[in-house]
């Protein structure tokens, strides 16, 4: 059995509904093993996800990781297109930035690269679906891009769900309004239901690092 912990970039403690809350905190964590638990058995692997907040505190971690000799890797934000890769990683050195993974460009491209997950998670939560002749698919934020070219896709994410989906207002039942992406709240509903296979058929990262912690099982 491997122990093995993933810290990823989020679960600040907030009011804001950007970021997350103590008990989203939770789901998130939730949300992500499961995900990862598609390629690393729980009978091979003890997976610990650990949230550490903003991505301020990635040189923080590397730190504690190399102080108490944690076997664990780095799961954040590239925030920039995918070329700049190697540029972001040397703002890290002297740490060992082997075990830095991006999401590129953010978390949210990951949802916009499955939108079958998009109209899924709208039915979970009983949202309106708008527009119901056309495919999310065929959207122009997303069609013949793919998902790392997206810049800024948890503003496309936003825009997406507004556009079709609504949502009944709690005070009016009467009155819908677009539904808005909350990070903190709705990003971990949605990362929970994604397919690993196809994320790693979409994005090289996510499957050097399913990869990476694989090869532990030899080290």
């Amino acid at each position: 059995m491997v122990d093995i912990t993933i810290f990823i970039e989020g679960g600040a403690i907030s009011n804001s509904s950007s970021v997350l809350t103590v008990d989203n905190s939770a789901i998130f964590r939730e949300s992500f093993y499961n995900l990862f638990s598609q390629k690393l058995s729980p009978l091979e692997f003890n997976l610990k996800i650990q949230p550490f907040g903003s991505i301020t505190q990635t040189r923080n971690m590397l730190l504690k990781i190399h102080k108490h000799s944690i076997k664990a890797v780095l799961l954040i934000d590239l925030d920039m297109p995918k070329e700049k890769k190697d540029e972001r990683l040397k703002k890290y050195d002297p740490f060992e930035t082997s075990i830095i993974f991006f999401m590129i460009q953010e978390m949210e491209a990951w949802i916009l690269s499955q939108v079958d997950k998009i109209e899924q998670f709208g039915k979970i939560e009983g949202l309106i679906r708008k527009k119901q002749d056309k495919n999310i698919r065929d959207n122009v934020l997303l069609k013949n891009i793919h998902p790392e070219k997206i810049k800024n896709p948890g503003d496309k994410l936003d825009t997406i769900l507004r556009q079709y989906f609504d949502v009944v207002k709690k005070r009016d039942k009467k009155r819908t309004s677009g539904k808005r992406y909350l990070k903190g709240k709705d990003g971990p509903k949605l990362i929970r239901l994604l397919d690993l296979n196809l994320l790693i058929q979409d994005f090289d990262e996510a499957k050097r690092l399913i990869d990476f912690i694989k090869k532990q099982q030899k080290n």
